[in-house]
């Protein structure tokens, strides 16, 4: 049988605006009376209805960029949709609640109750499993295992883009080997560092953002994108003021906790392209 209009309106909420994150057909799903009676805590109460909504999945997909949310069942009955959900990802983005990214691989349930009227959501109450995904993310991950690692390099990645480098002293081994250092690095910590300053100082709100994260034995590998605003000098380029965008994979080992190796490789010619060099 047919699905009814009603369960059609969410399957592309869940389908296209979580797990793709296509938030523009917002408008085309949500009534502009839409009201949430259970909002996730931190989300915003400013702009539209249709920017407030916009606020879930952004915040979801920012702290877990792989998302995706399977529909388990739907009831719906005069006005109303009744919803369960599964949703898996990985935290490897931005802080939820309050927890920098963990690099945990996460597994949650999520009840929702919708009115829709003219073929769009009105009202919505919603019963995430929020502590449960908490519980899952603060874990403390065994010691030598597979969760320590990535939970590492994710730390790693974070501490970078919030431009904390001498937090690399806490999970850094001291004798860490840059396999791409830039032109003059110096060895271990102090190097690395230095590296990334210099980077942060052409790109003042440089983030990257990991597609994905993988481990095994003593290997964690990452790929993803970086953004930034090329505001200073970087390799003899002047500042263009333009948002860049390219795409990077980072290769590190680790042992006892700490990342004692490390490659990477990132699309330096879209790079140079976005700064007009090289065509």
């Amino acid at each position: 049988m047919a699905e009814s209009m009603k369960k059609q309106v969410y399957r592309r909420f869940v389908e296209e605006v979580i797990n793709k994150g296509n938030l523009d057909i917002i408008p085309e799903l949500y009534h502009p009376d839409y009201v949430d009676h259970s909002a996730p805590p931190g989300i915003p109460h400013t702009g539209t209805i249709f920017e407030q909504v916009a606020q879930i999945p952004k915040m979801f997909r920012g702290a877990f960029p792989d998302v995706h949310f399977v529909i388990e069942s739907m009831v719906d009955e005069g006005d109303w949709v009744a919803t369960r959900v599964t949703g898996t990802a990985q935290h490897l983005g931005r802080p939820f609640m309050g927890v920098p990214p963990t690099g945990r691989k996460v597994v949650w349930t999520s009840f929702g109750f919708f009115r829709v009227q003219d073929n769009k959501i009105i009202e919505h109450w919603g019963a995430p499993d929020l502590g449960g995904l908490r519980e899952q993310i603060t874990k403390p991950a065994e010691p030598g295992s597979l969760d320590e690692m990535r939970a590492v390099v994710a730390r790693y990645v974070y501490e970078v883009n919030m431009q904390n480098y001498d937090a690399f002293d806490e999970f850094v081994d001291p004798g860490f080997i840059d396999h791409n250092p830039i032109p003059g690095q110096k060895p271990g910590i102090p190097g690395l560092k230095d590296a990334y300053r210099a980077f942060s100082d052409a790109f003042p709100d440089v983030w990257f953002t990991f597609s994905d994260l993988i481990a095994e034995g003593d290997t964690v590998v990452g790929r993803g994108v970086i953004e930034g605003t090329h505001n200073g000098n970087f390799m003899g380029i002047p500042p263009t003021n333009k948002k860049i965008y390219w795409t990077g994979t980072r290769v590190f080992k680790a042992a006892n906790g700490k990342v004692t190796e490390g490659w990477i490789n990132f699309d330096m010619l879209a790079l140079m392209q976005q700064m007009g060099v090289g065509g």
